[in-house]
């Protein structure tokens, strides 16, 4: 498990990828328009050295545009991340996986 450090002028604080990755996907998983995350594998975490790469792979609610919840997603999670952990997420991919119909 690779941790990210923070390093403050008394202190180094590290956060797991664990925990970046929960953020990413409790923050994706709120954004409107996500009908809900990949089973398999839904968000990956890549450490460049100070900050992250984020991949996330959902799937959108029908009748959404794809393009705009996939945009909103890369914002929410990019300040997600930074606002609770105060990492940088330098990219943020989404995956779009398809489209579900909203549960009733």
């Amino acid at each position: 498990m690779s941790m990210d450090k923070i390093n403050h002028t008394d202190r180094t604080i590290q956060i797991s990828d664990d925990v970046l990755r929960q953020v990413a996907a409790l923050s994706a998983r709120d954004t409107a328009g996500v009908a809900s995350l990949a089973q398999e594998k839904p968000v990956k975490i890549t450490n460049l050295g100070g900050a992250i790469s984020v991949e996330i792979r959902l799937f959108v609610k029908s009748g959404t545009r794809a393009a705009n919840v996939a945009a909103r997603v890369q914002q929410t999670v990019k300040q997600s991340i930074q606002d609770m952990t105060g990492v940088t997420a330098v990219h943020v991919h989404v995956e779009i996986s398809g489209m579900q119909q909203e549960e009733l």
